[in-house]
């Protein structure tokens, strides 16, 4: 973990009280349960977070916020993804935050809204099997071409911030879209998740909120703070199911013992701990990443991604066999955690996808200096 983030006595005990108390305030108003919340309930809990300073915590001093740093705001994700929340944190109280501090004068106007509760925030790209998102001139001011991808929670948004042109700074663009009515799909997890129609769409010059390389900066920055706290999540999802599976297996008996007892189980069990710890690591260094130079947080937030998509997915599987058929029913959790996960590693392309921006990020084209052939 980078220096700036290790942590004074003053921070740690600030960091357990958030934690503590957004566990104690999740577990006793959001606890899972198989049954979806109605729209109603899920307001009546955002207006509570709202009341205990959640969406205010990351904003900048100056815009009435609390100035919280990355660590803080991940433990809020973090603790959503142990009871399965079923509307995602991350863009209000980690990445619009964030991104207020480069001072776009069409966002800071937001932050009152924001803090209150009352403006809700999905993050909007472009498909690329539809050839991504482009901006032109408007009827308006600009219009959008283009196919748009998933974005959690973007019929419940009050606002998109879209990212179009992400391919070259001539065509960049970053905008803040008044959110349309948009059906919600629900997704394998209980999450939803809506393509929002962006072709076509006249906006006002007002809505574009940076062009060209400041685009492309703040467009990295989100998608690098969306994927520490998609991997934050997913983490407090396992690390709940990896608590109840233990629990299941010290109390179930089998031929006279807790399965618990059984040494293949407890095999299973270490290796699933294991691969939540590295789950663990990774996402710790992501967050430090995020105050860092860009290179490292963008090659810190890939690699959290691999370790999700592959080490975590594989920790979910063990819990899921070491709890047997059970895990697999509609009303036990365990199989839901692991749906939760397949969900969070196929985001924005997937595992598959951080590997080749890993190896473009990472390897020169001509190769290692030091491979077998140069050796030679």
């Amino acid at each position: 973990m980078s220096a700036d983030m290790r942590r004074s006595p003053d921070q740690r005990d600030d960091d357990l009280m958030l934690r503590e108390g957004a566990r104690r305030f999740l577990e006793e108003r959001c606890p899972w349960t198989p049954t979806l919340p109605s729209p109603g309930e899920e307001d009546a809990v955002r207006r509570e977070m709202a009341g205990l300073g959640w969406f205010a915590m990351g904003l900048p001093e100056e815009f009435g916020g609390g100035g919280a740093d990355a660590l803080q705001a991940l433990a809020l994700v973090e603790e959503a993804g142990r009871v399965l929340l079923r509307r995602s944190l991350a863009a209000d109280v980690l990445v619009v935050p964030r991104l207020m501090r480069r001072g776009f004068a069409g966002l800071t106007a937001l932050a009152p809204g924001l803090a209150a509760g009352a403006v809700r925030f999905a993050l909007v790209s472009g498909d690329p099997a539809a050839g991504g998102l482009s901006v032109a001139p408007g009827r308006e001011g600009v219009r959008l071409r283009g196919g748009g991808g998933l974005a959690l929670d973007a019929g419940a948004a009050t606002h998109w911030l879209v990212a179009a042109g992400e391919g070259s700074p001539n065509g960049a663009a970053l905008l803040c879209v008044e959110a349309r009515p948009v059906p919600e799909r629900r997704l394998i997890d209980g999450r939803r998740g809506a393509v929002p129609p962006l072709d076509g769409l006249d906006l006002p010059a007002g809505a574009v909120l940076a062009t060209g390389h400041d685009a492309l900066a703040a467009i990295d920055e989100i998608r690098d703070c969306a994927a520490a706290a998609l991997v934050a999540d997913a983490y407090g999802a396992l690390a709940a199911g990896l608590d109840l599976t233990v629990g299941y297996l010290n109390q179930r008996r089998q031929f006279g013992q807790t399965l618990g007892s059984f040494q293949a189980v407890q095999h299973l069990m270490a290796e699933a701990f294991c691969d939540l710890e590295t789950l663990r690591s990774l996402m710790l260094w992501s967050a430090a990443s995020l105050d860092g130079a860009p290179a490292e947080r963008r090659r810190a937030a890939a690699s959290a991604r691999v370790v999700l998509g592959r080490e975590g997915l594989a920790a979910a599987s063990r819990l899921i066999q070491a709890s047997g058929g059970i895990a697999m029913t509609e009303e036990y959790r365990v199989g839901h955690v692991y749906k939760r996960l397949q969900v969070a590693a196929g985001i924005d392309g997937g595992t598959e996808a951080r590997i080749r921006q890993l190896a473009t990020d990472t390897l020169s084209p001509k190769g290692r200096p030091d491979d077998e052939a140069s050796a030679a």
